[in-house]
């Protein structure tokens, strides 16, 4: 594995020590759920997303709903957020949940060939591009290789690794060659992001993945800047709900990969924060698009990374937005784009406890 790799492999998906998450003592404190309330709205989340599992052991779009990799993928690690493995944790039945994630995941990935999903077109396929089931996949997969006791034997760890490698030899085939992913899709630059968290999650697991241009694609996010603006909307135009989550997922990438004192990263997180908390998209922010949600997880960790002094006011602010939207079943709800309970949910969970819990993602 080369160092450009291994440098950006030592980024978590959703990892800092407790201690960062506490809000800034010497900040006027706005009024924002306490943490005892916002452990219980993460708790009711969870709880409905045990309910919402399928009997095969997937998650479909909604409870009730036919079953895909994706939203596996994104329930599994909510439920992962909460320190359970598929071997133990605090929650039995949330590890064995995650236990028959992993096995209907697992199930796909022994018979692909060209990509994990066979099935015809899912919606968050039409949304982010074919590959991302085999992205989502990815990165789901490599966290539960890290995590796995060396006790186990050498045929499960096998199995696993080659799945991974299987995995990422797909979605660095599908790379385009200025380095992003799905440019016919309006998700190029959310799908840019997390192949990028895939790729460098399986080069944290060992995978050779070398024949992807990590530098073409930050050259790729970094053109997608608008220096009017501020924000990330080059290519979908300027302050659409396109434009929330385009810029949500390169700074994911751009802090993560160290750049968070580029003037593209320094503007974009301003602006960003403005756009969804006072701007033209404060009143619509996770009231419609299941990629809201999504864009509020992605955000909260790259200040998470970054150790950004604006966590002090970003945290507060979007635990309270998510405690006011929460369903009474303890669900959230998206009625477009990705839509149903169960994308919404699992990454306002993620949200919730990122700070508090770390998703077992090797850092070398």
């Amino acid at each position: 594995m080369s160092m450009r790799w291994k440098t950006a492999a030592l980024a978590l998906l959703l990892s800092l020590p407790y201690g960062f998450a506490q809000e800034n003592p010497g900040k006027a404190a706005a009024p924002r759920p306490t943490e005892g309330e916002r452990a219980a709205a993460a708790k009711r989340g969870l709880t409905w997303l045990l309910r919402a599992q399928n009997r095969d052991g997937s998650w479909g779009l909604d409870q009730g709903r036919e079953g895909c990799i994706s939203c596996t993928v994104v329930a599994s690690l909510a439920l992962m957020s909460h320190g359970n493995t598929e071997r133990g944790g605090p929650d039995p039945d949330g590890v064995l949940a995650i236990r028959r994630g992993l096995e209907f995941v697992m199930r796909h990935a022994r018979r692909m060939k060209s990509d994990i999903w066979k099935g015809e077109e899912t919606l968050v396929q039409r949304k982010l591009g074919r590959s991302i089931h085999s992205i989502f996949a990815t990165v789901f997969l490599t966290q539960v290789h890290g995590q796995r006791a060396a006790g186990l034997s050498s045929d499960l760890h096998q199995e696993l690794r080659e799945a991974i490698s299987q995995l990422a030899e797909i979605i660095v085939r599908s790379q385009e060659p200025d380095g992003s992913w799905h440019k016919e899709t309006f998700g190029s630059l959310k799908a840019t992001c997390m192949a990028w968290l895939a790729l460098r999650s399986a080069a944290s697991a060992g995978v050779d993945v070398e024949d992807a241009s990590v530098r073409k694609t930050l050259e790729f996010l970094k053109a997608q800047w608008n220096p009017s603006s501020k924000l990330f909307d080059r290519t979908i135009g300027n302050g659409t709900y396109q434009t929330i989550y385009a810029t949500a997922s390169c700074l994911r990438v751009l802090f993560a990969m160290g750049d968070a004192s580029s003037p593209e990263a320094r503007g974009a997180a301003e602006a960003f924060m403005r756009l969804v908390q006072t701007g033209q998209m404060g009143g619509a922010f996770l009231t419609v698009e299941g990629e809201d949600y999504l864009s509020a997880a992605l955000f909260t960790q790259a200040l998470l990374i970054e150790q950004d002094p604006r966590w002090s006011e970003w945290f507060p602010w979007i635990t309270g937005e998510l405690v006011k939207r929460q369903n009474g079943d303890g669900s959230w709800t998206s009625t477009a784009c990705i839509s149903g309970r169960t994308f919404a949910t699992a990454c306002a969970v993620m949200t919730f406890l990122a700070p508090y819990r770390m998703l077992p993602i090797l850092e070398q």
